[in-house]
């Protein structure tokens, strides 16, 4: 379902908005679906005990994990609009993820914005429960998984310490603002 998502892809402004909308959409669509086929085998035959009803309670799983997605975008608070324009006056060259949702068995971990360059992860996250050492130890154990090695990662909760950080990194030769396309990969991967 991913095509869904091609017009605002995960990491953009637009995402966690564009994202709730189409989800809820289908979450819709597919508790209609499955009620439509119960009402069909049941005005067909007179009787619940119909083909068509175990259709439609198999039909409700995908429903009931689309609510899951749902509920999971209700988390994502977006970043505000002054905000993202400052992000984006100062990243640069630098390859930005807005709205990154971490979760884990213990905690999950709202993220902001994440930069990623050729050998750091860093993040601005306005959250003040944010437990910052809890998360560089999640997502450092998903690298040393994935076979990653030597990334620094820290995240920032003051806004403007963050876009200095932003305009420091910008000054830096082309190597070092590369983006890792491992670590890219991973974050997109783990994240919602």
């Amino acid at each position: 379902m991913d095509f869904l998502y091609r017009k605002h892809p995960k990491g953009s402004y637009e995402h966690a908005k564009y994202k709730r909308t189409v989800d809820i959409i289908i979450t819709i669509f597919l508790f209609l679906l499955s009620l439509g086929l119960f009402v069909i085998g049941y005005v067909a035959t007179g009787s619940k005990k119909n083909l068509l009803t175990i259709v439609a309670v198999l039909g409700l799983l995908p429903a009931c994990k689309m609510v899951v997605d749902v509920i999971m975008c209700f988390r994502v608070k977006p970043v505000e609009e002054s905000v993202r324009e400052g992000i984006d006056a100062s990243i640069g060259k630098l390859y930005g993820l807005y709205h990154m949702y971490f979760t884990s068995y213990d905690k999950n971990f709202p993220i902001d914005h994440l930069v990623i360059t050729s050998n750091s992860v860093i993040g601005l996250c306005s959250n003040p429960k944010f437990d910052e050492k809890m998360f560089i130890t999640h997502l450092k154990d998903y690298m040393r998984k994935d076979g990653i090695k030597d990334i620094t990662i820290k995240i920032f909760d003051d806004y403007n310490k963050y876009l200095n950080r932003l305009s420091e990194i910008n000054n830096l030769d082309d190597e070092t603002t590369t983006v890792n396309i491992g670590v890219r990969n991973l974050i997109l991967n783990i994240t919602f």
